[in-house]
């Protein structure tokens, strides 16, 4: 077993967690702000789970320091962190339907991040780890996908502007 390679491990969890959580809590605030409550609470409970998730590593880590890794060093399969939403798929007057599948997306990206590291890595207490947090990201895309039968697929709230831009004539 080595040790450096389930910091590693750790550290590239905490930074996908870490980037998620503080994603959905800047989300929740904007949606907040645009009086959208239902979307913003969503991913008040997603910065949550994050946030539960990074307890979880750290706990794993158990007080060990993990490497310092520059953000241009970590190994993401896309530009940002498998479980960090992009900005570009965001509406401020987004549905709740339209946020959980967003974040059903990113749970799915996970889920593959770490299934990769549980398949592939030559670290057995790696893929032990990874195995689990694999596991963790599939249970929570199926809770999403529960939640999601119960919505209906019809918007019912419009991506209306509210105060459309005026053009003189």
């Amino acid at each position: 077993m080595s040790d450096a390679a389930l910091l590693d491990f750790l550290a590239h969890s905490t930074e996908l967690e870490r980037e998620a959580g503080e994603r959905y809590t800047e989300l929740a605030e904007s949606l907040r702000t645009h009086n959208n409550l239902e979307v913003a609470d969503f991913f008040a409970r997603m910065a949550e789970e994050s946030a539960n998730h990074l307890a979880e590593v750290s706990a794993i880590a158990d007080g060990r320091a993990l490497p310092s890794i520059a953000p241009w060093d970590f190994e993401w399969p896309d530009a940002e962190a498998p479980e960090t939403l992009s900005y570009e798929t965001l509406h401020y007057r987004m549905t709740l339907r339209e946020a959980m599948l967003l974040a059903l997306g990113n749970e799915h990206a996970a889920e593959r991040f770490y299934r990769r590291y549980a398949e592939g890595d030559e670290d057995e207490t790696v893929r032990r780890v990874a195995a689990v947090f694999a596991s963790e990201e599939r249970s929570h895309a199926q809770r999403l996908e529960r939640a999601l039968e119960a919505l209906p697929e019809v918007s019912t709230l419009a991506r209306i502007d509210d105060d459309p831009p005026q053009m003189p004539e």
